[in-house]
This record gives C-alpha cells, structure tokens and sequence, in this order.
C-alpha cells in the first residue's frame, strides 16, 4: 500500500519555472559629466582700477523723490500731564527702515500749553563759501544747496560713494599723461571738500559729504553732469 502513494506523490509534484540568466556588460563604464574647472587661465580678470560698487549699490537712485521738507509740529497734553519723562522719535532710514530714538527729560510741565517740535535752522557761517571754482582747468564746478553742476569736456565712466567719511567718487576718462592733482574747502554745510587726483588712466573727482546721502546723476545739454543728493 505505501509504494502506490509514494508513486502518486511524485505525480502530483511540479517544477518550479526556470529564472532567466541577467548578463551584465563590464566593458563599458559610465561616464562622468565634466564640471568646469576655474584655473588661472580660464578666470576671468578684473580690472584692478575698476570699483567693484556699482552706482545702485553706492546710492544712486533714477526717480529722485519730492521732498517735502517738515519745519513743526505741536502737542497737545491732557489734563492730567505734571511732568515730562521721556520723547521718543520714529524716523524713516535710506533704505525704508523705521528706526527710534529716545531722549530722557526730566521737568515740570503745564498742560495748558501744548509742546512744540521743530527743526533748529543753524545761522549761516561768516566763512567765505566757495560755490563756484575750477579744478586743474578742466573741470568748472556750481554748487547749490544739495545740487551740483560739473561741466567738463571728459567722460565719466563710473560713479560710486565710499564711507568714513561718506563721500561721492567720480571717475573721469583721461585724454593725456597730464598729472593733476588740487582740491578745494567750499565751508558750505553738506559739500565740505572737492578733490581732483590723477590714476593710471582717469581722473577722480571726490566730493565729501556731511552724512549719507542717495544720489541722481544727469548729462547735461552742454558737456557736463548735474548732481542732485538726497
């Protein structure tokens, strides 16, 4: 009785189907994606003359902006105010930030009369002021309050402003080896000192501000470049 099971047994088994062979080709082999290579030969070189700031960088802006000035301003003070503790001013920044700055007080105060914020207008210097000057004979220079007006028969080729102190550079194509170098003290109140240098191949003129300024630059019909900060 066991030999016919065993043979019935081996009937019934199946076989498993046969897994295909997978060939993997060792010839070849991937290949890598160059990546570019910075040597001395490919760099590229920057003039050493050239500012690395660019005019929208240093502050020149192409829409100057309506100034309206403010002269003052009044506070009323409830009735219940006896003394004055502490001021605090928010101001607007250059870039459009909003700073404060507080000034600690200490008095008494009478309600009935309102306080009063204005901006101290300083009495004129009796130094002589120097509005109109020459610089090295090419460059004839009118300033008035925050305009400036440079008449020349160069080109400019870059402008920039640098700080401590904020002053204003521009540069000027040189058509000769001619070395010039003079400066002038104006005593006007924002344009303290023009200076003209001479470089490898252009002249520089600085102006030297009072603080941080933004700035507008224009070509003019006749030679020259009118300058308005801001």
């Amino acid at each position: 009785m066991l030999i016919p099971f065993f043979i019935l047994y081996a009937q019934d088994s199946q076989t498993l189907p046969k897994i295909p062979d997978i060939t993997i080709d060792t010839s070849t082999t991937p290949k890598e994606i160059p990546t570019p290579n910075e040597n001395n030969d490919t760099k590229e070189i920057r003039n050493p003359f050239e500012s690395v700031v660019t005019p929208k960088q240093s502050g020149q802006i192409s829409n100057p902006p309506q100034l309206s000035l403010f002269t003052q301003t009044t506070l009323n003070l409830p009735s219940t105010a006896r003394k004055i503790k502490k001021i605090t001013l928010a101001y607007q920044n250059l870039d459009g930030s909003i700073s404060t700055i507080e000034q600690e007080l200490n008095g008494d105060i009478d309600w009935h009369f309102p306080l009063i914020l204005s901006q101290e207008i300083k009495p004129e210097m009796q130094s002589q002021k120097l509005q109109d000057f020459n610089l090295g004979k090419i460059f004839d220079f009118h300033i008035d309050k925050q305009k400036i007006t440079l008449k020349t028969p160069l080109n400019m080729i870059r402008d920039f402003t640098l700080a401590s102190p904020t002053r204003l550079i521009l540069d000027f194509k040189s058509n000769s080896k001619k070395v010039l170098q003079d400066f002038i003290q104006t005593n006007l109140p924002i344009i303290s000192k023009v200076d003209l240098q001479t470089h490898l191949d252009f002249y520089r003129i600085t102006f030297t501000l009072d603080g941080q300024y933004k700035y507008s630059i224009k070509n003019l019909k006749e030679k020259g470049l009118e300058i308005e900060l801001f």
